[in-house]
């Protein structure tokens, strides 16, 4: 067995290309670089892993440093050990290591909300509406701030007014999008085998995360409708 203690791996490089506090954490100074080895093992989501350098110098070549792959498990002899590459959705692993993961947890999808009014910023949203929340706010602020019609009614709108209408907006673009995700079924004809599982994959992710929003949306509208109720409103939806 490979206890904790064990490394699976270990290479030496120049001090330049390594931190000696290593992190999955992306820097401005920070550049991925390749681990003969290390890069060859496969990865598992949650795996537990530990990443080590150490240093040591010679009065002839300076200071060396190696990078060792610490496992936190119990392998029995044979078994295959596996590396984790950290929470990564499925377009991430596809562009960066060629492979991705059937209902992977971490699928994300970036939106945009547009209209000359939006603030053009980026909302990375998961799985069951996970991060929505920055981009609900947006949507529901922009509402808010669209110009009133001059009536001679200076009464602020309620609020389940505004969700009424912000829920419609989220629900119409999560709609739109789901219904341009293509049939993976009539592409694959014309790829790979192990490239249409992947596409399948990663497609299978983002209808996933749609579906999600379009059920948030739905929550949000039924939220508005009870508060309409409890300000005696009886709202009829067409």
């Amino acid at each position: 067995y490979l206890t904790a203690s064990t490394y699976l791996s270990s290479r030496a490089f120049p001090s330049t290309l390594l931190s000696h506090t290593p992190s999955l954490l992306q820097t401005p100074d920070s550049h991925p670089i390749l681990l003969p080895g290390v890069d060859s093992l496969n990865h598992a989501r949650a795996n537990p892993v530990s990443w080590l350098v150490q240093s040591s110098s010679t009065s002839m070549e300076g200071e060396t440093m190696s990078v060792c792959l610490q496992t936190h498990s119990l392998f029995p002899a044979g078994a295959e050990i596996f590396n984790n590459y950290g929470p990564k959705p499925n377009s991430e692993l596809l562009l960066g290591y060629g492979f991705t993961l059937p209902q992977n947890p971490d699928d994300t999808m970036v939106l945009k909300l547009g209209g000359a009014g939006s603030s053009r910023k980026k909302w990375e949203v998961g799985r069951n509406a996970r991060g929505v929340d920055g981009l609900w706010m947006e949507i529901l602020d922009t509402v808010k701030n669209q110009p009133k019609e001059e009536d001679g009614d200076d009464e602020e709108p309620a609020l389940w007014s505004y969700m009424l209408y912000a829920s419609g907006i989220l629900d119409s673009m999560s709609t739109a999008m789901l219904e341009r995700l293509p049939n993976v079924a009539s592409l694959s004809s014309d790829l790979r085998p192990d490239v249409a599982i992947m596409l399948a994959h990663y497609i299978d992710g983002q209808r996933d995360i749609l579906a999600g929003l379009i059920t948030y949306s739905s929550q949000m509208e039924a939220r508005a409708l009870q508060l309409a109720e409890e300000d005696g409103v009886d709202v009829q939806l067409e």
